[in-house]
């Protein structure tokens, strides 16, 4: 499949066709029949009121029927570009320029934290209905079968979809900030409420931005395992907290807003220094198929 990859480019309608017909509503059917299906041969299997395991597997089910779908499209491209002679698409390998790896290791939780003080304030005057906090407290549990599907499989599958196949696109068709800002935006859809869609749009700026200048998808799976993380961690230390308390009810006034100040120093001068030291982003050239051919041993 990799080297199908290389021949798949989704524009922004494509992109949108995959989060919402494919993910959202293919993989919502499928993960709908296959619950109720393995319900009535094992009834609560998958139920997310019985066994903490369902959470994860629920989850996973819907990026398969995307997994499947991108599959399928890049194999129709790869055999369209090899009956038209037409070249891979550009594939820049992961760079950091000049930025050591360990300052690079130790900036990425300094972004998530700063990013989540700051942002603290936008949904806190937004009023949750009980059935969101009861979801979101389902959610946050403190045991492995959560821990494995918002903090493993979340950014694994999420990374992957957004920044390594809808962003990697669209950078390929439409200007680097209308791709990072349809991604955000895509990635605030799939969270289907403001509480999260909000934060998730500004996250996904960073992600998509991070991305279009290091083409790392896996530093984009690491911001956004240590948003999660973050979050299962307060959930686990303080466990009589509401789902939609925000940090300055969790620590007060006082201490909020000096780390709400000392946050934005921070990410001002971390978003400088990598503007300043990351690798120049990847120029791509849309000319290619034009001008080359297929490599001779695909």
């Amino acid at each position: 499949m990799k080297d199908y990859l290389k021949y798949y480019r989704p524009k922004l309608g494509e992109s949108w066709l995959i989060m919402l017909a494919v993910l959202l509503v293919g993989g919502s059917i499928v993960a709908g029949a296959t619950v109720f299906i393995t319900n009535l041969i094992h009834p609560d299997l998958l139920s997310l009121t019985g066994n903490g395991w369902s959470t994860p597997v629920i989850y996973v089910l819907p990026f398969l029927v995307v997994f499947l779908y991108v599959y399928l499209r890049s194999r129709q491209s790869f055999f369209e570009a090899v009956r038209s002679d037409k070249a891979p698409y550009p594939d820049p390998p992961a760079q950091l320029g000049r930025v050591p790896l360990l300052l690079y290791i130790l900036l990425l939780p300094l972004l998530i934290v700063s990013m989540s003080f700051i942002m603290d304030p936008l949904t806190e005057w937004l009023e949750m209905p009980e059935f969101i906090k009861e979801l979101f407290e389902k959610m946050t549990e403190n045991n492995l079968p959560t821990f494995l599907a918002v903090v493993i499989a979340a950014p694994l599958l999420e990374e992957w979809l957004l920044r390594a196949v809808a962003l990697k696109g669209m950078l390929q068709h439409m200007d680097p900030w209308k791709a990072i800002a349809w991604s955000a935006l895509m990635f605030g859809v799939i969270h289907f409420n403001p509480w999260q869609a909000i934060p998730a749009f500004l996250m996904g700026c960073l992600f998509g931005w991070i991305y279009y200048r290091t083409r790392s998808y896996w530093t984009c799976v690491a911001l956004h395992a240590i948003n999660n993380g973050l979050s299962f961690l307060l959930a686990g230390l303080f466990p009589e907290m509401s789902s939609d308390a925000s940090l300055r009810s969790l620590i007060g006034n006082t201490p909020y807003f000096i780390a709400l100040a000392c946050s934005v120093v921070i990410l001002s001068v971390v978003i400088y220094y990598l503007n300043k030291k990351l690798a120049p982003a990847p120029v791509l050239n849309p000319s290619y198929e034009r001008n080359e051919s297929v490599p001779a041993d695909l």
